[in-house]
């Protein structure tokens, strides 16, 4: 099979795809649209454990402690506790089963991410790299990847 009959076989796919599986999606209405995204939810194997490091080691604040389903607790954290302001990483004690945590990346901006990446060293947890000036990863009590994103300084006007 040459590249062209492959490349007409995905267009061909996909066009299939779209006529038979569905119709175009109308745009949303205002009533349906999203507001905004507000946040993350993971499960975590120490509840209070993860919850010390969120708040005394990166600085999060707890928004609300509330029930879910059952006896478990979730913490609500941001970065100043207004629940409806903020972006939020939920987290709840489950089974964090193998795999789960490599989703992706948490991300949190800080003013310097070396500095952070520093100080979550020096409270005795983990980095997912070498320590560099800027962007820095490191691992929660889970292992769960918080990237600790650096914003590029400024350009100077030309």
């Amino acid at each position: 099979m040459n590249h062209r009959q492959i490349l007409a076989g995905i267009f061909g796919t996909g066009l299939f795809a779209s006529v038979v599986l569905g119709q175009a999606v109308p745009p949303l209405a205002d009533d349906i649209k999203p507001i905004r995204v507000s946040g993350l939810g993971i499960k975590v194997s120490d509840l209070e454990r993860s919850k010390k490091f969120y708040t005394d080691v990166l600085g999060l604040k707890v928004g609300a402690k509330v029930p879910a389903q059952g006896e478990a607790v979730e913490y609500l954290l941001g970065m100043t506790g207004d629940i409806r302001a903020d972006s939020l990483i939920v987290i709840r004690k489950g089974e964090v089963k193998p795999g789960a945590t490599e989703f992706g990346t948490i991300v949190i901006v800080v003013p310097s991410g070396r500095k952070m990446a520093e100080r979550v060293v020096a409270a005795g947890y983990t980095t997912a790299r070498p320590i560099v000036d800027g962007t820095n990863f490191v691992k929660d009590p889970d292992g769960y990847t918080i990237e600790l994103y650096q914003r590029p300084a400024a350009r100077a006007p030309q």
